[in-house]
């Protein structure tokens, strides 16, 4: 049998492994439009000078995730795919809020929830470790105690044996009215809960609750990491299409597919540079913003008509600007906690910036020439027209748009420096690097998270199921969450639905991601 998988990011290559052990002798072909593997899941090495010093720095993005660390879960799957994990520095101390007019909430693995504690009221302490408490239990409830893709009988039983669970996704709501329903009041905690809404690619006010709290639990479940000095997500996504190829698989890169074509109702292979390329099942591992144009030729078929509807709905993320600045070691040195500290989310004052609330820097613990680190910056788009105006702006008037982007680049400095007394004394040395809203078309999606608004009305099964045709799939991200962690537990569920449908064999019991003792593992 021959498969096709479109895409090449951490969800398509991890397919593409699950299908080569299960079944070796069948052909696995993967086309992305890109010349390296991974997706969004990348890391690249830039230039700058400064004082005619010349300075190669990497562009590593994300930059923190969980779950990768030995022993961890995606560990022990990387074990059973045979890939090589890349070396990870664990995490204790993931984020810092400033509010304005108030000390700064340190949030931290080890220490959990004390700060939070330390800054409410006796009521208010009895609601967030009630929070807290329910949100660990939600968390290992949904990975292990719920079925993959269940059956109706299967869900009928979920809805007996963990039944606040099931009705909690069943019946999700914006994050803030759960955070108020439950009791929590004071604004500058309420707003420590939500400085992670970013990566959940929507604004606060609108983001799910169920993936609001997976993710944050997530960092608590197991261990928060960052690549070790050395490592990249380059480097994992090379460890991961190199056990591909180690199998036998092949994959083309600078190769866009401009669509899957159709053929009695099921699909019959897909269109690269205008030529037909047939194989007996294709699987669609791309961002879900890239769905749409994949499939509608085969608008006739009502699965896919009834999908194409659906998609038009679904309402899409918001955009980053990433902008990146060169920083002087003696500047780290004289302030500590930018390094040791993961994230710095601070509140920005009632209507300084349109787009969003906060603005979050990071200073990764990496020194380039023995003199200088990086400094990033992160600010959210929320503007659908802004971001399709950048991308026109990029299409249409190149130079107009790097100015634009020094001008972004400027702009979050002079926020920072307003908000974060230590860059006003001593701003960055250099602007050396700015990502806009447009920055991700050569990803082959016009979002950073993977074209996910994580809104109580796109989630999971809500959004998108794996199968779509009895030989077309979604394995990635678009099917499950947005981001790293969501790729890998996408490509385990595509992968499980289509063993199914494809073979007949079902896969595992419980847990979305490979655990000791699941039943007829490949």
């Amino acid at each position: 049998m021959k498969t096709i998988i479109i895409g090449a990011g951490l969800g398509g290559i991890i397919t593409g492994i699950l299908l080569k052990k299960a079944k070796p002798e069948d052909e696995v072909i993967i086309y992305d439009g890109n010349k390296i593997p991974g997706g969004f899941c990348t890391a690249f090495e830039k230039v700058t000078t400064y004082n005619d010093e010349k300075i190669k720095y990497t562009v590593n993005i994300p930059l923190l995730t969980s779950d990768f660390a030995e022993g961890d879960p995606f560990d022990l799957f990387f074990k059973y795919l045979g890939v090589k994990n890349i070396r990870w520095n664990i995490v204790d101390k993931l984020f810092q809020y400033y509010p304005q007019n108030e000390d700064p909430i340190l949030f931290t693995k080890s220490g959990g929830i004390k700060n939070l504690l330390d800054r409410a009221g006796d009521d208010e302490k009895k609601n967030i470790q009630k929070f807290f408490d329910e949100m660990k239990v939600f968390y290992n409830d949904i990975f292990h105690r719920s079925y993959v893709n269940p059956t109706p009988l299967q869900a009928l039983e979920l809805l007996f044996k963990i039944p606040k669970s099931i009705i909690t996704l069943m019946t999700d709501k914006p994050y803030l009215k759960s955070l108020d329903e439950i009791g929590i009041k004071t604004q500058s905690i309420k707003d420590l809960l939500c400085a992670a809404e970013a990566f959940l690619g929507v604004d606060v006010d609108k983001v799910s609750t169920v993936l609001e709290k997976l993710m944050l639990q997530s960092f608590l479940e197991n261990n928060a990491v960052q690549p070790s000095k050395g490592n990249t997500f380059q480097t994992l996504s090379d460890n991961i299409a190199e056990r591909f190829v180690e199998l036998g698989g092949v994959i083309n890169y600078n190769t866009p597919v401009e669509s899957v074509t159709f053929d009695g109702g099921k699909a019959s292979g897909v269109v690269i540079n205008g030529e037909k390329t047939a194989s007996d099942t294709v699987i669609i591992s791309t961002g879900q913003d890239r769905i749409y144009d994949l499939i509608k030729n085969g608008k006739q078929i009502p699965k896919i008509n009834s999908l194409m509807k659906k998609i038009k709905k679904i309402p899409f993320s918001n955009s980053d600007f990433y902008s990146y600045y060169l920083v002087d070691r003696k500047f780290v040195e004289a302030n500590p906690k930018f390094v040791d500290i993961a994230y710095h989310v601070y509140r920005l004052p009632e209507g300084r910036d349109r787009c969003n609330w906060k603005l979050a820097m990071s200073i990764p613990n990496q020194m380039y020439n023995d003199k200088y680190y990086v400094l990033w910056i992160v600010m959210v788009e929320q503007d659908q027209n802004k971001i399709d105006e950048w991308i026109d702006l990029r299409k249409n008037d190149y130079k107009k748009y790097t100015d634009e982007k020094e001008k972004m680049a400027s702009y979050f400095i002079e926020i920072l420096q307003e908000i974060e007394p230590a860059f006003k004394k001593e701003p960055p040395l250099k602007h050396i690097l700015t990502l806009s809203p447009a920055s991700y078309i050569p990803y082959g999606s016009k979002y950073p998270i993977c074209g996910l608004a994580q809104v109580p009305d796109n989630v999971g099964a809500k959004r998108m199921t794996p199968p779509i045709l009895d030989n077309l799939f979604i394995s990635s991200a678009s099917s499950f969450s947005g981001g790293l962690w969501g790729a890998i537990a996408g490509a385990w569920q595509g992968f499980t639905a289509m063993y199914e449908k494809i073979y007949g064999v079902r896969i595992g019991n419980h847990d979305v991601l490979y655990k000791p003792g699941l039943d007829n593992l490949p």
